[in-house]
Parts: C-alpha cells; sequence; structure tokens
C-alpha cells in the first residue's frame, strides 16, 4: 500500500522540523508540499549576522552589559556541492567546496574560500552566475561566525560560536583576546544578557559545539563542558598524562565524535618546511574521559581555519586519499596541507586535487549554471 507523505501528521512534521539544525535542510524540508511547510517551524537560522558587544581593556566583568557599542559579525558556511551521480564515477569530475555569507539585506554571496580578513588572496575571484541549490546535490558542512578585526581599542572575539537547537533561541559562546588581561569565555543564551562564565579554563584554547553543548579545550588538554542554563561545568578529558601540548588547538568534529588537533613548532610566518610543525591527533573517549591518540583519520580530511574547523570523506571530495589537514587562510605563509602518513606539510597549490575542490569552478558548475 503506498503512503503518501504528505499527509502525515502536523505534529509529527513539528516535531521533525525543530530537530534540523541545517538551514538549508530546513528550506528543503518545508518545500517539499504545502503541508510540510505550514506544519514546520520557519526559518530559526534569520540572523546573518551575532550581534557582539565591544570591550575594552583591561576586561571588568561587572561592567558587561553596560556596553553602549556594538559590531556585528557574520556567518559564514561551506558547502560541497557535488556533481550529478551519472558523473561521479568521472575521474576528472569534482564536486565543488564554497564559502557563502548573507549580505545584510539577507541575500547569499558567494565568497572566496580563501578570502580572510587577515591575508589577502592572491587567487582571482569571479563567478558572474547564480547558484541554484534546489537544483544541485548539495551537502553542508559547517557555519561558523566570521571574527573581523577591531579597532586597537577593544579586546577583538577570537573565536565566536552560535547554535540553535530544536527551534531555540540560539547559544552564542565567545572567547576574547587580550594581552592585558586573562581571555574570559562569554556566554549568551537566545535573548538573555551576556555573562562571564565562572571558574573555567582561563587560558582556553579553543571553543566548539558538540551535540549541542559548548566544550573548551585548554593548552594541556584539559576540556570541559556545561550546561548554558545553569553553568555547570563537567569535565570530559583529563589534561595529557605528560602535562605538555602544543600552542595552538583545534576541535573538530568528525563522524559524530570529537577530535583535537593538537599543534606543535608553529613557525609558518617564515618559512614551510617538513619541520616546521608537528601535528597531534586526538579522539575525545567521553567514557574513560581522556584523548586517545589517532595514527591516522583513513578516509577522512580534516579542514582548520581562522574560526572554524569541519571534516569531510576522501570519497566524497572525490579525491585519491584522505589522512590530512588542511589548513584554509589560517597561516601567513598560505594555505596548506598535513599529510599525516608523511608528517610534512605542504602549500596546498602543490596538490591539485586538493586545491581544485575551492578554486577555479569545476566545467559542470559553470556548464549546469548556463544551460538553467
Amino acid at each position: 500500500m503506498a503512503v503518501n507523505w504528505s499527509e502525515l501528521p502536523k505534529d509529527l512534521l513539528n516535531l521533525i522540523s525543530k530537530h534540523i539544525d541545517s538551514e538549508l535542510d530546513l528550506i528543503r524540508f518545508r518545500s517539499v508540499c504545502s503541508n510540510w511547510r505550514s506544519s514546520s517551524i520557519p526559518n530559526h537560522h534569520p540572523n546573518s549576522t551575532i550581534e557582539f558587544p565591544l570591550f575594552k581593556a583591561p576586561f571588568l566583568s561587572d561592567s558587561i552589559n553596560n556596553i553602549t557599542s556594538f559590531c556585528k559579525l557574520p556567518k559564514h558556511s561551506f558547502f560541497l556541492i557535488k556533481p550529478p551521480l551519472e558523473q561521479q564515477q568521472q575521474t576528472l569530475v569534482q564536486p565543488w567546496l564554497v564559502r557563502i555569507t548573507q549580505t545584510s539585506s539577507g541575500k547569499n554571496k558567494l565568497i572566496h574560500p580563501f578570502l580572510s580578513h587577515q591575508y589577502q588572496s592572491p587567487y582571482p575571484f569571479h563567478f558572474p552566475h547564480a547558484l541554484d541549490f534546489s537544483k544541485l546535490s548539495v551537502c553542508h558542512l559547517v557555519t561558523f561566525i566570521n571574527a573581523e578585526p577591531l579597532s586597537h581599542d577593544y579586546m577583538e572575539p577570537e573565536k565566536v560560536v552560535s547554535v540553535t537547537c530544536q527551534g531555540k533561541k540560539p547559544i552564542v559562546l565567545a572567547t576574547l583576546h587580550s594581552i592585558f588581561t586573562p581571555v574570559p569565555l562569554l556566554l549568551k543564551c537566545g535573548d538573555d544578557n551576556w555573562k562571564v562564565i565562572p571558574d573555567i579554563l582561563t587560558f582556553s584554547l579553543d571553543v566548539c559545539l558538540f551535540k549541542g553543548k559548548p566544550y573548551v579545550v585548554d593548552k594541556v588538554g584539559r576540556t570541559i563542558t556545561f550546561e548554558p542554563d545553569d553553568l555547570t561545568v563537567q569535565l570530559v578529558a583529563e589534561p595529557f598524562v605528560d602535562g605538555a601540548g602544543g600552542r595552538v588547538k583545534f576541535l573538530v568534529e568528525n563522524e559524530g565524535d570529537l577530535l583535537l588537533v593538537d599543534i606543535y613548532e608553529i613557525c609558518l610566518s617564515y618559512y614551510l618546511d617538513e619541520d616546521a610543525l608537528r601535528i597531534y591527533v586526538f579522539r575525545l573517549d567521553e567514557k574513560e574521559k581522556k584523548w586517545v591518540s589517532l595514527t591516522s583519520l583513513g578516509d577522512r580530511v580534516l579542514f582548520l581555519g581562522n574560526g572554524c574547523s569541519f571534516s569531510a570523506s576522501a570519497s566524497d571530495l572525490c579525491v585519491a586519499k584522505g589522512n590530512c589537514v588542511i589548513f584554509i587562510d589560517y597561516m601567513k605563509s598560505g594555505n596548506c596541507v598535513f599529510h599525516l602518513d608523511q608528517d610534512r606539510l605542504s602549500p596546498l597549490s602543490d596538490y591539485p586535487e586538493y586545491f581544485n575542490l575551492f578554486w577555479p569552478p569545476p566545467e559542470w558548475i559553470v556548464k549546469s549554471c548556463i544551460s538553467s
């Protein structure tokens, strides 16, 4: 007996829509039919920017909500546009990794994937065609807040993350950068005031949202999470046994696991060679509350950059192998790739199969835009 999916109960459709965190997926869900559209929640990602308070150093927690000056931090997203099924088996056909932001009027805007506020991109960028996601196979990889530089009079937001879960107001978590004071961690839930999270890791190196909750790691690997409602702190990983750790750390979700990328010897402002840095990757063992070392990422590729981190499979990217880390807009020396099996850092441009994921756009994309 055939099932008429358009007649699903309204309560069930509403419940399903509340669990869709991707804006693109929610749009597709609401586009199925009029019943699905009327029964589901509206877009719960309506704001293209985060309004962030401007703090002057030294930071005074007592005056956190007396700030009258704000800046707007735009949201950016990475999407993977896959070729049609009939072309995916062709060796020379690759998907396209695109970076999109929203203008103040709410319109989507395609921007250069290597474009950063810190470094001027040397790569030409011009794509005069409109991308119709409804006619393309598109996978949403990550949405992040692009923390842009401020005047020297203010403490810069070093990393800002935001998530909306099950139709609720967004949770915003932010760290501030200052050479004068320890870096405070700020939290804002929905329409609540900004608040400083007390007794938390003073020297946090990265923050992320994992399974809908904020996670924070410090310089020795100690990792905590907390409940946004009452700020109850929970230890999720003990420090590394030797108490050591690299100067830079990234938290990244990978196939339902939380990974920690620990980076040593960052001297990349001046040169690129195999001795420039070492990278170690760990997986969070939630039961044992510790970081477990990984010797290989298998088919996975990690993408790390200013304010964002995400992962994808080599098969989805249509590249020969994974087990590598790609840095986007992170170092002055350019965009780089680190192969874990070779323990070596190289310019991304040395590997066309990775570099061409970003630019230029694949020929099949251009043809599909022209034909439509």
